[in-house]
């Protein structure tokens, strides 16, 4: 599929997929593991992309980073796609090219099945767009990335740096959209300090954040995450959810990976407006994308008081 045809197929996603379908825990159609795979999965707007994207993304970490598990990454891989996941997400140092190789070996074959998205570390313009945008495109198999992010930035300093307009990463990252190489530029960030300060400097289209009961970061309160979401929502900025289960410290309390999944789909919202879009999870093995898909199927909004009791229960863990 060529760059104009990418965009187009986009297009006609964003304006023929419905909004999200929710369904309620308990369901009984649910219930029976047989109706999985024929039940719809719920999407969400991914902000002013336009695009629908499935409430639980495959993170490109886990399983798909590590040497010698082609076969079994490619499995997983297949059956989250065919689950309905949409979205997948990686990056050029998850496994050190690892992750974008293995999702590569499904790529080349059902690229126009996902909106694809990986990150780069590389901080200046410099042999961005030869060095790393290339080699990804190489190991993922696609000649068009529709979502590039700078990778892990969480200080103001490489903040500064990446937006630099003498010779930032984000010259290189303006010439590969321009060229119809990448649809959409964001920024990867454990900070809300550096978040905010990110939507004040710069138009992304989309953030890639840790969001869970433990708040932005595992040393900030949820309330900086709540205040970031709103502007966020503000802006029509596309919010992607990370770290759910917050490196899985979260099980230490009690709090369930239902409970993690809902908590984190459910922040921030606004009336019946929802800013983060989907949640990316690193998976272990194909039972665990189905559980994942059966929670996400799953899904219902987690209501305000229960929001903060899952706070609290991490805060007294």
């Amino acid at each position: 599929m060529t760059n104009i045809d990418r965009r187009e197929f986009l297009k006609k996603t964003a304006a023929t997929t419905l909004g999200a379908t929710f369904l309620k825990a308990g369901s009984p159609f649910i219930a029976n593991a047989g109706n999985l795979d024929r039940m719809p999965m719920p999407t969400r707007r991914l902000g002013r992309t336009g695009y629908q994207a499935s409430i639980l993304s495959l993170g490109g970490q886990s399983t798909l980073e590590q040497p010698d598990r082609l076969d079994e990454s490619v499995e997983i891989i297949n059956r989250a796609i065919d689950l309905g996941i949409n979205y997948i997400d990686t990056s050029e140092v998850y496994g050190d090219g690892i992750s974008e190789t293995y999702i590569g070996e499904v790529m080349k074959d059902r690229r126009d099945e996902v909106f694809l998205t990986t990150k780069t570390f590389q901080r200046t313009a410099e042999g961005l767009e030869e060095n790393n945008f290339r080699k990804s495109c190489e190991r993922l198999q696609t000649d068009y990335i529709d979502l590039y992010l700078f990778h892990y930035v969480n200080d103001m300093e490489t903040l500064n740096t990446v937006l630099d307009r003498e010779n930032g990463a984000v010259l290189a990252f303006e010439k590969l959209k321009a060229e119809g190489k990448i649809g959409y530029i964001g920024l990867s960030s454990h900070s809300s300090e550096v978040l905010s300060a990110a939507l004040d400097r710069y138009d992304f289209d989309c953030v890639f954040l840790t969001l869970n009961a433990a708040g932005m970061s595992m040393n900030r309160p949820p309330a900086e995450a709540r205040t970031f979401l709103k502007k966020a929502a503000d802006k029509d900025v596309g919010v992607i959810a990370m770290k759910l289960t917050g490196r899985n410290r979260i099980f230490d309390t009690g709090i369930t990976m239902e409970q993690s999944v809902g908590y984190s789909l459910s922040a921030g919202r606004n009336g019946s407006h929802f800013p983060v879009a989907t949640g990316a999870i690193g998976i272990t093995n194909v039972e665990q994308v189905e559980e994942n898909v059966r929670l996400a199927k799953q899904y219902s909004p987690v209501a305000d008081a229960d929001m903060t009791r899952l706070e609290e229960e991490f805060a007294t863990g």
